[in-house]
Protein backbone atom coordinates (compact mmCIF):
# COMPACT_ATOMS: atom_id res chain seq x y z
CA UNK A 1 0.00 0.00 0.00
CA UNK A 2 1.55 3.29 -0.93
CA UNK A 3 2.14 6.22 -2.95
CA UNK A 4 3.91 9.56 -3.32
CA UNK A 5 5.38 12.61 -5.25
CA UNK A 6 8.53 15.22 -5.49
CA UNK A 7 10.98 17.35 -6.44
CA UNK A 8 14.36 18.85 -6.73
CA UNK A 9 15.60 21.97 -8.43
CA UNK A 10 18.84 23.02 -9.73
CA UNK A 11 20.66 22.84 -8.73
CA UNK A 12 18.19 22.44 -7.10
CA UNK A 13 16.27 19.61 -7.86
CA UNK A 14 12.96 19.75 -7.48
CA UNK A 15 11.47 16.46 -5.99
CA UNK A 16 8.00 16.12 -7.00
CA UNK A 17 5.62 13.79 -6.52
CA UNK A 18 7.02 13.58 -3.65
CA UNK A 19 3.86 12.05 -2.98
CA UNK A 20 2.64 8.81 -2.48
CA UNK A 21 -0.10 7.20 -2.36
CA UNK A 22 -0.41 4.59 0.50
CA UNK A 23 2.56 5.23 2.31
CA UNK A 24 3.47 4.18 5.81
CA UNK A 25 7.18 3.47 7.03
CA UNK A 26 8.73 4.22 10.69
CA UNK A 27 11.69 5.73 9.93
CA UNK A 28 13.77 4.15 7.39
CA UNK A 29 17.04 4.33 7.28
CA UNK A 30 19.50 6.29 5.42
CA UNK A 31 21.18 3.05 3.97
CA UNK A 32 17.77 1.68 2.82
CA UNK A 33 18.44 -0.36 -0.21
CA UNK A 34 15.16 0.92 -1.65
CA UNK A 35 16.41 4.56 -1.64
CA UNK A 36 19.22 6.12 -3.87
CA UNK A 37 21.81 8.14 -1.08
CA UNK A 38 22.90 10.90 -3.91
CA UNK A 39 22.22 12.54 -7.52
CA UNK A 40 22.39 10.23 -10.36
CA UNK A 41 25.50 11.34 -12.27
CA UNK A 42 25.51 12.72 -15.37
CA UNK A 43 26.94 11.66 -18.82
CA UNK A 44 28.47 13.63 -21.02
CA UNK A 45 27.09 13.26 -24.60
CA UNK A 46 25.33 14.80 -27.13
CA UNK A 47 22.48 17.42 -26.35
CA UNK A 48 18.86 16.45 -26.29
CA UNK A 49 15.48 17.94 -26.78
CA UNK A 50 13.47 18.60 -23.76
CA UNK A 51 10.21 16.75 -23.35
CA UNK A 52 7.03 17.80 -26.01
CA UNK A 53 5.34 20.16 -24.89
CA UNK A 54 8.08 22.39 -23.48
CA UNK A 55 8.81 26.12 -24.28
CA UNK A 56 11.38 28.18 -23.53
CA UNK A 57 12.35 30.28 -20.50
CA UNK A 58 9.91 33.02 -20.41
CA UNK A 59 12.47 35.65 -19.56
CA UNK A 60 15.67 36.77 -19.86
CA UNK A 61 18.60 35.22 -17.54
CA UNK A 62 15.42 32.60 -16.37
CA UNK A 63 16.81 29.32 -16.65
CA UNK A 64 14.06 26.65 -17.74
CA UNK A 65 14.49 23.06 -16.79
CA UNK A 66 11.69 20.23 -18.07
CA UNK A 67 11.59 17.42 -16.12
CA UNK A 68 12.47 14.06 -18.48
CA UNK A 69 10.03 11.03 -17.01
CA UNK A 70 12.10 8.83 -18.83
CA UNK A 71 14.86 9.20 -16.26
CA UNK A 72 13.06 10.58 -13.63
CA UNK A 73 10.78 8.52 -10.88
CA UNK A 74 8.48 8.61 -7.78
CA UNK A 75 9.03 6.03 -5.18
CA UNK A 76 7.84 5.54 -2.11
CA UNK A 77 8.40 2.75 0.93
CA UNK A 78 5.98 1.95 3.45
CA UNK A 79 6.58 -0.46 6.91
CA UNK A 80 3.89 -2.55 6.86
CA UNK A 81 3.42 -5.87 9.34
CA UNK A 82 2.65 -8.99 6.07
CA UNK A 83 1.24 -11.79 7.53
CA UNK A 84 2.60 -11.49 10.91
CA UNK A 85 5.95 -10.47 9.90
CA UNK A 86 6.94 -6.91 11.37
CA UNK A 87 8.78 -4.50 9.25
CA UNK A 88 8.82 -5.32 6.01
CA UNK A 89 9.18 -2.66 3.42
CA UNK A 90 6.35 -2.27 0.68
CA UNK A 91 7.66 -0.37 -2.21
CA UNK A 92 5.86 1.67 -4.90
CA UNK A 93 6.98 3.99 -7.92
CA UNK A 94 5.83 5.53 -11.09
CA UNK A 95 7.53 7.96 -13.99
CA UNK A 96 4.59 9.25 -14.24
CA UNK A 97 5.61 12.94 -13.42
CA UNK A 98 5.96 15.90 -15.32
CA UNK A 99 6.69 19.59 -14.27
CA UNK A 100 8.97 22.39 -14.63
CA UNK A 101 12.05 24.21 -12.50
CA UNK A 102 12.72 27.84 -13.54
CA UNK A 103 16.40 28.93 -11.72
CA UNK A 104 18.48 31.97 -11.66
CA UNK A 105 21.74 32.25 -10.49
CA UNK A 106 20.52 32.91 -6.68
CA UNK A 107 18.30 30.28 -7.10
CA UNK A 108 14.52 29.95 -8.27
CA UNK A 109 12.83 32.51 -10.24
CA UNK A 110 10.79 35.25 -8.61
CA UNK A 111 7.04 35.19 -9.96
CA UNK A 112 7.45 32.10 -11.95
CA UNK A 113 5.92 28.86 -10.39
CA UNK A 114 8.18 25.60 -10.51
CA UNK A 115 6.16 22.67 -10.33
CA UNK A 116 5.01 18.83 -10.85
CA UNK A 117 2.69 16.66 -11.06
CA UNK A 118 2.30 12.64 -10.10
CA UNK A 119 -0.21 10.73 -11.88
CA UNK A 120 -0.99 8.56 -8.47
CA UNK A 121 -3.52 6.12 -11.12
CA UNK A 122 0.40 4.85 -12.35
CA UNK A 123 2.01 3.76 -8.82
CA UNK A 124 2.98 -0.11 -9.23
CA UNK A 125 4.07 -2.28 -6.19
CA UNK A 126 5.38 -6.19 -6.83
CA UNK A 127 1.48 -7.15 -6.16
CA UNK A 128 -1.19 -5.54 -8.51
CA UNK A 129 -4.25 -6.46 -5.74
CA UNK A 130 -2.13 -4.21 -3.50
CA UNK A 131 -2.08 -1.39 -6.09
CA UNK A 132 -6.15 -1.73 -7.39
CA UNK A 133 -7.07 -1.64 -3.51
CA UNK A 134 -4.61 1.35 -2.67
CA UNK A 135 -5.78 3.33 -5.85
CA UNK A 136 -9.85 2.63 -4.67
CA UNK A 137 -9.87 2.83 -1.06
CA UNK A 138 -6.32 4.65 0.15
CA UNK A 139 -5.54 7.07 -2.43
CA UNK A 140 -9.11 7.49 -4.13
CA UNK A 141 -7.65 8.06 -7.49
CA UNK A 142 -10.86 8.53 -9.32
CA UNK A 143 -11.52 11.79 -6.72
CA UNK A 144 -8.04 12.61 -6.54
CA UNK A 145 -6.03 11.41 -9.46
CA UNK A 146 -2.61 13.90 -8.93
CA UNK A 147 -0.61 15.10 -6.23
CA UNK A 148 1.27 18.23 -6.88
CA UNK A 149 4.00 20.20 -5.77
CA UNK A 150 4.56 23.81 -5.85
CA UNK A 151 8.31 25.22 -5.07
CA UNK A 152 8.15 28.15 -2.81
CA UNK A 153 12.01 28.69 -2.02
CA UNK A 154 15.37 26.90 -1.52
CA UNK A 155 18.47 26.96 1.10
CA UNK A 156 21.78 26.31 0.29
CA UNK A 157 21.93 27.01 -3.66
CA UNK A 158 25.18 27.73 -4.45
CA UNK A 159 26.52 31.29 -5.13
CA UNK A 160 29.88 29.51 -7.12
CA UNK A 161 29.32 26.38 -8.43
CA UNK A 162 31.39 23.74 -9.99
CA UNK A 163 30.03 21.64 -12.86
CA UNK A 164 28.77 18.23 -12.69
CA UNK A 165 29.47 18.41 -8.38
CA UNK A 166 26.38 17.70 -5.57
CA UNK A 167 24.91 19.83 -3.87
CA UNK A 168 22.89 19.10 -0.76
CA UNK A 169 19.97 21.97 -0.41
CA UNK A 170 16.57 22.04 1.27
CA UNK A 171 13.53 22.73 -1.07
CA UNK A 172 10.51 24.29 0.57
CA UNK A 173 7.10 24.44 -0.79
CA UNK A 174 3.44 23.12 -0.91
CA UNK A 175 2.64 19.54 -1.64
CA UNK A 176 -1.34 18.52 -2.35
CA UNK A 177 -2.27 14.64 -2.42
CA UNK A 178 -5.89 13.73 -1.80
CA UNK A 179 -7.13 17.38 -1.94
CA UNK A 180 -5.44 17.72 1.46
CA UNK A 181 -2.39 20.87 0.54
CA UNK A 182 0.37 20.98 3.19
CA UNK A 183 3.82 23.05 3.56
CA UNK A 184 6.84 20.44 3.37
CA UNK A 185 10.10 20.48 3.39
CA UNK A 186 12.65 18.04 0.91
CA UNK A 187 16.09 17.05 1.43
CA UNK A 188 17.58 17.90 -1.88
CA UNK A 189 21.21 16.76 -3.55
CA UNK A 190 21.31 17.93 -6.93
CA UNK A 191 23.77 18.63 -9.31
CA UNK A 192 24.51 20.30 -12.76
CA UNK A 193 26.24 19.68 -16.27
CA UNK A 194 25.85 21.33 -19.21
CA UNK A 195 21.73 21.49 -20.02
CA UNK A 196 21.13 18.53 -17.39
CA UNK A 197 19.86 18.45 -14.14
CA UNK A 198 19.90 15.73 -11.88
CA UNK A 199 18.75 15.47 -8.31
CA UNK A 200 17.15 13.24 -5.41
CA UNK A 201 14.71 14.75 -3.12
CA UNK A 202 13.69 12.92 0.15
CA UNK A 203 10.42 13.53 2.62
CA UNK A 204 8.83 11.77 5.26
CA UNK A 205 5.56 12.67 6.28
CA UNK A 206 2.18 11.21 7.85
CA UNK A 207 -0.62 9.57 5.68
CA UNK A 208 -2.55 10.93 7.77
CA UNK A 209 -1.65 14.60 7.89
CA UNK A 210 -3.77 14.17 4.39
CA UNK A 211 -6.63 12.79 5.56
CA UNK A 212 -5.52 9.00 4.93
CA UNK A 213 -6.46 6.19 6.46
CA UNK A 214 -3.12 3.79 6.69
CA UNK A 215 -4.18 0.61 4.95
CA UNK A 216 -5.45 -2.35 6.64
CA UNK A 217 -6.49 -5.43 5.57
CA UNK A 218 -6.49 -9.05 7.61
CA UNK A 219 -2.95 -10.18 6.42
CA UNK A 220 -1.44 -6.82 6.06
CA UNK A 221 -1.07 -3.36 8.27
CA UNK A 222 0.59 -0.28 6.85
CA UNK A 223 1.94 1.82 9.22
CA UNK A 224 0.84 5.76 9.04
CA UNK A 225 4.64 7.15 8.19
CA UNK A 226 5.68 7.77 4.72
CA UNK A 227 9.21 7.92 3.08
CA UNK A 228 8.93 9.15 -0.15
CA UNK A 229 11.72 10.05 -2.42
CA UNK A 230 12.01 11.26 -6.42
CA UNK A 231 14.61 11.17 -8.69
CA UNK A 232 14.64 13.62 -11.33
CA UNK A 233 15.96 14.14 -14.59
CA UNK A 234 15.80 17.37 -16.11
CA UNK A 235 16.56 18.94 -19.74
CA UNK A 236 16.95 22.96 -19.87
CA UNK A 237 14.24 24.23 -22.42
CA UNK A 238 15.92 25.26 -26.03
Amino acid sequence: MKKLLLIAGGLVALGVLAFAALIGISLLRDDDPNLLTSAPEITPGPDTAPPSGSSSAPLAGVLKFVIDPSGSEVKYVVRETLRGVIGVNAVGATNAISGEIYLTPEGLAPGITSTFTVDLRELRTDESMRDNFVRQNVLQTNRFPNAEFIAQSITGFPTGYVEGQEVPMTLRGDLTIHGVTKPVEWAVKARRAGDTLTGIADLSFNMSEYGITPPSVPVARAEDGVQLQITILAKLAA
